[in-house]
């Protein structure tokens, strides 16, 4: 069974983490030193966070980690009598290591509730001297003050394009991947700065035996190319084609390919922003982007995105 390709290229030392060179310096530091602080990890899904956190827990307890860490994944155990039993209870255990304090990492923090990150305040105040909190999370504002003041926060920025770029390129040559850097530039773009997913992405694509085009590209991952998202774009923004006329081409073009609309739509708004901006009365464009977030609010909130793709088309042709 072939191995998950983010878990075989997963960085195994605080060096091997790419795009957060600012944050692996300043722990890299702290690491030299033997401190260790409570932590707070928020940023967008897949640039490093986690696998950071367990690449510094290598440089101080090496291989004796078993009885010193405990993970857990928050958005599982959220509740107020997971901090009670399994959080306060390892808190509160002798360390077998008298030199090494207890780690306790809360992946996807931001998914407990209230309740339980006020009980987790006392847990942090009572232990602060055997134990200590690494809290990650993608929304720092949903993690309470009370815990963000006992805790160093750190922001993971998107990794850049360029270093997806490369990483995938890495990938490639040892996987003895055949691709070109139009796909690679194409899988960057997709992935919107989430290594992890640009990885997924490409084993995708490496698990289809296919000879990976920009076309068979898009079609894998799912979404139109962007080619017909500016297509489509044009022509909604064709003041000269009726409604009717656009609605049966997004039909076809959308609805019978079977696209989601959500990621139609940030296709959509990514490439009126990059490229349609200086071309739009400034009145129509506030419209378009006012009535847009409300349809995308809408659609979220479904899984029957295709009905809304007629009310898609009537703003851009409201009278």
């Amino acid at each position: 069974m072939n191995k998950l390709w983010i878990e075989k290229y997963r960085p195994q030392s605080i060096n091997e983490i790419i795009g957060q060179d600012n944050i692996v310096n300043l722990l890299e530091k702290m690491s030299q030193n033997n401190y260790l602080p409570n932590m707070l990890f928020y940023g967008k899904s897949g640039t490093g966070k986690t696998s950071l956190i367990h690449s510094i827990l290598k440089n101080f307890y090496k291989n004796n980690n078993i009885f010193t860490i405990m993970k857990l994944d928050a958005s599982d155990d959220r509740g107020i009598n997971t901090v009670r039993d399994e959080i306060k209870g390892f808190a509160e255990k002798l360390s077998l290591f008298s030199n090494k304090i207890k780690i306790i990492i809360l992946d996807e923090a931001d998914s407990m509730t209230f309740d339980a990150q006020s009980a987790l305040k006392r847990i942090i105040e009572k232990h602060i001297d055997t134990t200590k909190f690494c809290f990650i999370c993608n929304y720092e504002n949903k993690i309470i003050p009370a815990i963000k003041n006992r805790c160093i926060s750190l922001k993971f920025n998107i990794i850049q394009k360029q270093l997806i770029i490369d990483r995938l390129t890495f990938i490639s040559k040892q996987e003895k991947l055949t691709i070109n850097n139009e796909c690679l530039d194409i899988i960057a773009n997709i992935s919107n700065g989430d290594l992890r997913k640009s990885i997924n992405i490409l084993q995708s694509l490496n698990n289809n035996k296919l000879n990976i085009t920009k076309n068979k590209c898009y079609k894998i991952i799912g979404i139109p190319s962007n080619d017909k998202v500016e297509y489509l774009l044009d022509l909604l923004l064709n003041e000269s084609h009726s409604l009717n006329f656009v609605y049966k081409i997004f039909q076809k073009e959308i609805i019978d390919q079977g696209y989601s609309l959500s990621l139609y739509l940030k296709q959509t708004i990514k490439i009126l922003i990059d490229k349609k901006l200086d071309n739009i009365d400034n009145t129509r464009l506030c419209h378009i982007i006012n009535e847009t977030s409300k349809l995308e609010e809408n659609v979220s909130n479904t899984t029957f995105g295709d009905i809304y793709i007629l009310g898609l088309v009537c703003i851009f042709k409201k009278n």
